[in-house]
């Protein structure tokens, strides 16, 4: 069967449109690398010479102070020096922050900066000695030379600024003409190779999705066996390969459905079986909780099977619950059958899952009692030897194996295991979960 026209048009615009996509990627990543360098030239670049600014006014300015402090002695005029001096600090600091390459240089301005405040030290300590000519001589001699320097390393600082800024602009040019040509080329390149690729695959296409529509129509009547054969190492072969693996997870999906609890709707034996031996088969370790009723059936016999259903159907709404607020996607709940449950979980996990079940089982169960059975604190109801006897209010046992505590080889030494647990948990007349302590050797 051929393609129409329309099809062959629309098969070539679709390999045009996944080369559109690419050529846009390419577009978005060019202009996010402008942006990155934009981004640099302005917080970086303009940043560091707003700072190269402050820096210069705060050294002018210390200078201004150290002067009036020599001429009129003002004690307000050594602070604003300091002021001024932890300011220039501050500022030298962000700046070793944007520009790590200039390190020896800020080091070297920080160098001669502390050199400066100590001979500002110095000449405040001659003038409170009355040491003015002295002080005088030290304002205009070293301390000029010192403040010469600071000011010769700023101006070098601000012609390595305006080099990294110049190189900036300079890399943002040529990635944008690089980019605007890579994109006119990438486009006409799509085009053309769109072209060829529709045309090329009108000859051997029908053919395939006739195979994938029979299927299709095979897997849409229940019939999960007649898979598709299509030869070759592209999509459409993995398509068909893709197809089998769906029909057969579909298959195992019927089979667990049909395995499910009809009434929680929780995975049953089946299920449960291949996630034991699935875990036990790839040696990690874990915990299998099983949860068991007490005095279920004495409560479906004093009530009727209808309430009995009722909390079945609550304890497994509880467990779904838990396991999904405490547990992860990787743990399973499934129901045995009757008052039965199972959950299976990573060791690190259990203990508080545990706790979370018993909580919310005392907490809730008591809602499922006539006010006056649970002020007695038991029923009356029919024993197994068809005898009247009295039921304390319903617990939970949980009976707890670890793998990595017990060496499991099979389901069956779990069942053996976690029934002798089972057991023990049912002396206790209140709800609690037991762990098995016990070490194999």
């Amino acid at each position: 069967m051929s393609l129409t026209l329309r099809q062959k048009i629309f098969l070539g615009y679709a390999v045009m449109i996944s080369f559109t996509i690419i050529v846009g990627l390419y577009a978005t990543w060019s202009l996010n690398a402008l942006n990155k360098i934009t981004t640099t030239v302005i917080y970086d670049d303009v940043a560091a010479q707003e700072k190269l600014a402050k820096l210069n006014d705060n050294i002018l300015a210390q200078d201004l102070y150290e002067k009036r402090y020599l001429v009129f002695k003002d004690i307000n005029a050594d602070d604003i020096f300091r002021n001024r001096s932890s300011e220039f600090k501050s500022q030298i600091a962000e700046i070793k922050k944007i520009y790590p390459s200039f390190q020896n240089l800020l080091n070297d301005i920080s160098v001669s900066h502390e050199g400066y405040n100590e001979l500002f030290k110095k000449e405040t300590h001659l003038i409170k000695n009355n040491n003015v000519r002295e002080a005088e001589n030290l304002s205009s001699t070293e301390l000029k030379n010192n403040l010469d320097k600071i000011l010769s390393l700023l101006k070098e600082l601000e012609i390595k600024l305006k080099a990294q800024q110049t190189q900036h602009i300079s890399k943002s040019n040529i990635l944008g003409e690089r980019a605007f040509i890579i994109t006119i080329t990438l486009n006409i390149v799509s085009i053309l190779f769109g072209a060829l690729f529709a045309y090329l695959i009108t000859n051997n296409l029908s053919a395939s999705i006739e195979t994938l529509k029979d299927a299709t129509y095979s897997i849409k009547s229940g019939n999960f066996d007649t898979m598709p054969e299509i030869k070759g190492a592209d999509e459409l072969a993995d398509l068909a390969i893709s197809f089998k693996e769906m029909s057969a997870r579909l298959k195992e999906l019927e089979a667990t459905n049909l395995d499910a609890n009809p009434l929680t709707k929780l995975p049953g034996n089946l299920a449960i079986e291949k996630e034991l031996l699935t875990r036990l088969n790839e040696n990690e370790n874990f915990s299998f909780c099983l949860i068991d009723l007490d005095n279920f059936k004495a409560f479906s016999d004093r009530y009727g099977f209808a309430k009995g259903s009722d909390v079945l159907k609550w304890v497994g709404d509880i467990l779904l619950e838990i396991v999904k607020t405490a547990g992860t996607d990787e743990d399973f709940l499934g129901h045995i059958g009757g008052d039965d449950f199972v959950i299976i979980c990573a060791p690190e996990r259990m203990e508080s899952i545990c706790k979370m079940i018993i909580d919310k089982f005392d907490k809730g169960i008591v809602k499922h009692y006539e006010p006056e059975d649970l002020e007695r604190g038991y029923i009356v109801s029919i024993d197994r030897k068809d005898k009247p006897a009295i039921f304390p209010i319903m617990t939970i046992s949980v009976a707890v194996v670890n793998t990595d505590r017990t060496v499991i080889r099979d389901p069956k030494d779990v069942a053996e295991k976690v029934a002798e647990l089972k057991q023990y948990a049912k002396t206790f007349a209140k709800s609690l979960y037991v762990v098995d302590r016990r070490r194999s050797t």
